[in-house]
């Protein structure tokens, strides 16, 4: 009766399970044209993003999880703040996830629509139908437990990010290099690499970059299947944030260097790339071979998120903060009901691209606010961290952010500054002469401000017998 999972190890997540599945996490082709629309001035915004983003969440992460192994952004802020702030974290974590995967099924589907000829606006339906089967059959796989999702991951990330961004960027270089030129001017000046950072543009070229790399931390959610989590962490996280930033950046230089700024396609920029690409080497009919690859990246993406922030909601759940209804698990160890209702308000997001035509706006609506969303449970993580380091000095850390208390509070402050920042920015519309701003507000502000107040919601309303007894908890190994 469902043995087979109980007969293999529990700490069943290796150092390299890992590497793939927080990899999958937050790398992605389709960030990359959104770099590309910077030119030469990636390198600027990329070391910006290192500085302010992933030292801070990878060093920050790795203490925390060698500190607390368990359920990761939910037990860390339950720690440091108290069970309601804790709730609120993983229901960021895990609400924001939901639009930002819509999103990127979207993003898959448009490649698909894209090698095929179907236009996106005359086909709304399309993309709609996408979502639906992507992200469905993405939760369905899921049912088996983190042992699929680990294989997924890992062959995901290989076929349909890695191995497609190297093909990409080795075909590149050998193209630019021969007798075609780079549209980009590539000389190594201040003027070309550093951005004018009065214009909104600017800003929100940044937050491009950082929605690139978001997410890192949410693998600590499988810390109770990994093999000595404390030593393998850290190292897992390190080698992930070298792994993504690296190939982020030579795929964005790539796209830059062989499509004008002006006709680079935010969803699209990957496969036109691909497309100049495979002509020039009289290859073009293996393109729509490469637009699968790519949507298979994106679909190993979607199913690592759908696997992710739910397990450690399901144990806020049973901990009170959820009624009884959403507890359950199956044989794997999945929780069924609250994956079924991650898929039902995923379906209830794709009817955007139903009730508005311009694909590129909707885009935009769901990134934004997954960004908005994910701001404020980074303003409770970095918080998390220094208050820890005074509230359990003595709690054994394995890994620790170095100098002491004073590189917690500069890694801490810098990360607390740069979401406190992106969160402002989120609320402003984009600089676009066609572009709807007061619509936009009028989607954006209620819509973020109705999600963050949810979890208090909940935890005002929350009744005794929504916390599971013992005797129904089921038991989790101590790493």
């Amino acid at each position: 009766m469902g043995k087979t999972p109980r007969n293999q190890p529990k700490h069943h997540i290796t150092l390299w399970h890992l590497v793939f599945m927080t990899t999958a996490l937050f790398m992605t082709m389709l960030n990359m044209p959104l770099m590309a629309q910077t030119g030469m001035k990636i390198l600027f915004f990329n070391t910006a993003v290192i500085l302010c983003y992933i030292l801070p969440v990878a060093l920050i992460s790795a203490e925390l999880a060698t500190g607390w192994p368990k359920h990761g952004v939910y037990t860390w802020v339950q720690e440091a703040f108290g069970a309601p702030f804790g709730f609120m974290a993983i229901f960021l974590q895990w609400f924001q996830a939901i639009f930002a995967m819509v999103a990127t099924v979207a993003y898959t589907t448009a490649a698909l629509a894209f090698v095929f000829d179907r236009p996106l606006d005359e086909n709304p339906w399309l993309m709609f139908t996408g979502v639906i089967i992507i992200y469905w059959g993405a939760t369905f796989a899921n049912f088996k437990g983190t042992r699929i999702t680990k294989r997924i991951a890992g062959i995901c990330l290989l076929a349909g990010t890695i191995f497609p961004s190297l093909t990409m960027i080795t075909l590149g270089l050998l193209y630019v290099t021969g007798p075609a030129q780079p549209a980009i001017d590539i000389s190594l000046t201040t003027a070309n690499i550093i951005p004018s950072l009065s214009q909104t543009s600017t800003l929100f070229l940044f937050l491009s970059f950082l929605f690139g790399f978001i997410g890192m931390e949410v693998s600590a959610g499988h810390a109770t299947e990994v093999q000595n989590v404390r030593r393998t962490y850290p190292i897992a996280i390190l080698i992930a944030a070298f792994i993504g930033f690296s190939i982020s950046l030579l795929g964005g230089l790539t796209i830059a260097m062989i499509i004008p700024v002006t006709e680079i396609s935010n969803t699209l920029g990957v496969l036109q790339t691909f497309t100049i690409l495979l002509d020039h080497y009289g290859v073009p009919n293996i393109l729509p071979i490469a637009a699968m690859f790519i949507a298979v990246g994106a679909a190993g993406q979607v199913s690592t998120w759908i696997a992710g922030p739910v397990k450690s909601l399901a144990v806020a759940g049973r901990d009170g903060m959820l009624p009884k209804f959403l507890h359950g698990s199956n044989t794997h160890d999945m929780p069924v009901p609250l994956m079924l209702v991650q898929a039902t308000i995923a379906t209830l997001i794709a009817t955007a691209f139903l009730l508005h035509v311009k694909t590129n706006e909707v885009f935009l609506y769901l990134t934004s606010t997954a960004v908005l969303l994910y701001s404020v449970m980074y303003l409770l993580l970095y918080s998390t961290a220094i208050r820890l380091r005074y509230k359990y000095p003595n709690v054994p850390r394995t890994y620790k952010v170095p100098f002491g208390n004073w590189g917690i509070w500069v890694l801490g402050s810098i990360g607390f500054s740069i979401s406190l920042i992106a969160f402002m920015i989120g609320f402003r519309p984009p600089d676009e002469p066609d572009f709807p701003a007061t619509t936009y507000l009028a989607i954006i502000i209620p819509g973020v401000f109705l999600t963050l107040s949810i979890p208090f919601i909940l935890w005002k309303v929350r009744r005794p017998n929504w916390k599971a007894s013992k005797q129904t908890k089921k038991p989790r190994p101590t790493p």
